[in-house]
């Protein structure tokens, strides 16, 4: 994998179809359907036997947790029902050493997802105090407010996230034909998980821009004895309560003018390919502070198949192994299925959005799960359509949650005319 960090005044790296916000949109949906507590770099794993430890729906219990009855430290108690914030209101409750109190704690791991649940936090806030009917009781308004928040995130997910990186055409003919369904049981196919889901790593930029004249590093560039500085205001380390330098401008991570995420390539930003301390142990060796090792280290782990075999089972055709392999010394044979998705992403799409394999099995997954969601919008009123005020009849983006969250007026994109849509 090739590793480069271009300075801010080069664009060469910016995916004009995909906003940064949605870089990070993709973490936090992550975090909602998967956690593998189980899996191991060092050693073989059964693929069957790796437990997922987050239900695997689209429901929001990172955010909502096992409810005000079990874990009411998530929620205001002076404010029925509705999330706990900070005593400002300006980042996610902590407790006494700076730790999140959320109902995941890799949504703190960084500066600009752990704004992007609190903003979760607020969505939820807004709707049950001005969307829910005050005559019914608290615990009914609640009910609602909590599936309306569920539901407008899933018509976000189905209707803007999934389209700007599968592309519109793959994605409404995934969800019209429903290629995949779960048995009995839903679960979590580890080509997903370790995998095609993983697209995301490669859109990782080494800064972001967090408002006008404000931006920051991910990670702090190690000092000439490669000592790593303490968190501050140059760099987006997490797990700690947010500096007001950075404090995210929303319209720098979405809606027209925002600034772009990275292509989705081979090409990996190299400070994912040197994790610091306290993003992996001290003890980590280098080889396995890379992400990119760290990726292909877990489909070994997990005995995936290779990118040509899903792509066959698919009945996709291969990609060319000059194609596969170009700029790859002494590339051949079989590839490894991250690799594999990220490359047919770079020839098919220009990078700018998934394609063949890997749009896939990310939408198929999608689609099912919703599918299988008892509880979905999906499965519950397919007809269904957004009801909280948004910019445009047909629809509900994050510009329009953002603005309605915060009251700003974020202009928002017509996802169907971005670049790089399927032909």
């Amino acid at each position: 994998m090739d590793g480069g960090n271009p300075p801010a005044s080069d664009t060469s790296q910016n995916n004009p179809r995909i906003r940064a916000g949605y870089t990070f949109l993709g973490q936090f949906i992550d975090h909602d359907i998967t956690l593998d507590v189980t899996s191991s770099l060092e050693q073989e794993n059964d693929p069957d036997a790796v437990e997922n430890f987050r239900t695997p729906a689209l429901e929001l219990d990172s955010l909502y947790g096992m409810g005000p009855s079990v874990q009411p430290y998530l929620y205001d108690q002076s404010r029925q029902f509705t999330f706990l914030l900070s005593p400002d209101g300006t980042d996610l409750p902590r407790n006494s050493q700076g730790r999140a109190l959320i109902g995941d704690p890799r949504n703190d791991e960084n500066i600009i997802v752990s704004q992007l649940h609190q903003l979760f936090l607020k969505f939820h806030n807004k709707v049950f105090t001005d969307f829910t009917d005050r005559s019914t009781s608290p615990e009914t308004r609640f009910r609602e407010a909590q599936r309306l928040v569920r539901w407008h995130y899933q018509w976000i997910v189905v209707h803007e996230f999934l389209p700007r990186v599968l592309g519109s055409v793959s994605t409404a003919r995934i969800f019209r034909d429903a290629p995949f369904k779960f048995g009995e049981r839903p679960f979590m196919p580890v080509e997903f998980s370790a995998a095609a889901y993983r697209f995301g790593h490669s859109q990782v930029r080494p800064g972001y821009g967090l408002g006008p004249g404000r931006g920051a590093a991910l990670f702090p560039t190690p000092d000439a004895a490669g000592e790593v500085p303490p968190p501050g205001t140059s760099d987006l380390r997490g797990f700690r309560p947010v500096p007001p330098p950075l404090a995210v401008d929303w319209s720098a991570f979405f809606g027209i003018g925002a600034q772009a995420s990275k292509f989705i390539d081979t090409k990996i930003s190299t400070v994912l390919l040197q994790l610091p301390t306290g993003v992996v142990s001290a003890e980590t060796p280098v080889h396995l502070r890379s992400l990119a090792v760290r990726n292909l280290q877990r489909g070994l782990a997990l005995q995936l198949p290779s990118g040509q075999r899903v792509a066959e089972l698919l009945g996709i055709t291969p990609l060319a192994a000059e194609d596969l392999w170009a700029n790859v010394p002494n590339g051949t044979g079989e590839a490894p299925l991250w690799f594999y998705i990220l490359r047919e992403a770079e020839v098919h799409a220009g990078g700018q959005r998934l394609a063949g394999v890997g749009a896939e099995i990310v939408g198929r997954v999608f689609q099912a799960l919703l599918a299988s969601d008892t509880k979905s919008f999906l499965s519950l009123s397919p007809a269904w359509t957004p009801t909280l005020p948004r910019a445009s009849d047909r629809t509900f983006t994050m510009t329009d949650l953002v603005n309605l969250t915060l009251g700003t007026s974020i202009a928002g994109e017509d996802v169907s005319t971005l670049p790089g849509e399927e032909v």
